[in-house]
């Protein structure tokens, strides 16, 4: 069954909620940055579907008093995904890099208002996104399994990346610390401290724990025999 075959590749990566403030990074100070986790990520997901990789990510609120379509307007997340060997290692807009070696060749920019490919080059173009059930999705036209660095932080439309700035002392608009902090508030990886210690960024390796994985796949597994009606009254 190719469906369950495709159910046992999911990559799943999860992210503790209400670590959100990257290296002590202070939000901005407006009214509206007051709600807790607009930029605080919770889970990251690779599929394969239909012969090329799906990227899905969770936040663990949704705030949009700017009423953007996907449904949230305050963050802005950027995977970058390392497709062959060499590649640009500074996470353009982020003030993070690969580790030595690394590096990445294409990038998925999302905001609420929809999904950018970049290139280390400045090239961009629209890229199909979506929101469903409390996730982000994002289709690639990859065919070989990347390796992904995923960062996210406050959205600025005045900025090529959407990375809000960092300015000793804060502002309305601006992020509290020093200014060589990385605009990252959040990222998937095992070990945060070292992340924001060193400026690296590792790609995304440790998978949810094995009965969450058979949580999943059997819950799959379940609705896909339901669908070929398997199970009857």
């Amino acid at each position: 069954m190719n469906w369950l075959f495709l159910t046992l590749l999911l990559l799943l990566f999860s992210d503790p909620a209400g670590d959100d403030h990257g290296t002590g990074i202070g939000y901005p100070r407006a009214d509206l940055y007051r709600q807790v986790g607009i930029a605080d990520l919770t889970g990251f997901e690779m599929q394969p579907v239909n012969g090329h990789w799906r990227l899905g990510f969770r936040l663990d609120r949704y705030p949009n008093p700017a009423g953007a379509p996907l449904g949230f307007s305050l963050a802005v997340v950027a995977v970058y995904l390392d497709t062959k060997p060499g590649g640009e290692e500074l996470l353009t807009g982020t003030g993070l890099k690969t580790p030595a070696g690394g590096g990445w060749d294409e990038a998925y920019l999302v905001s609420g208002w929809g999904a950018e490919k970049r290139t280390p080059a400045g090239d961009a173009q629209a890229a199909p996104s979506w929101s469903a059930d409390g996730w982000i999705w994002i289709d690639t036209a990859l065919k070989e399994r990347p390796r992904a660095y995923v960062v996210v932080g406050i959205y600025d439309p005045f900025k090529p990346w959407g990375f809000r700035p960092v300015i000793p002392g804060g502002g309305i608009w601006y992020l509290d610390g020093p200014a060589d902090a990385p605009r990252a508030l959040d990222v998937i990886a095992d070990d945060q401290t070292l992340v924001w210690r060193s400026g690296v960024l590792p790609p995304a390796q440790k998978s949810l724990p094995l009965r969450s994985w058979l949580a999943r796949a059997l819950a799959l597994v379940g609705t896909g025999l339901v669908g070929l009606g398997w199970f009857k009254r």
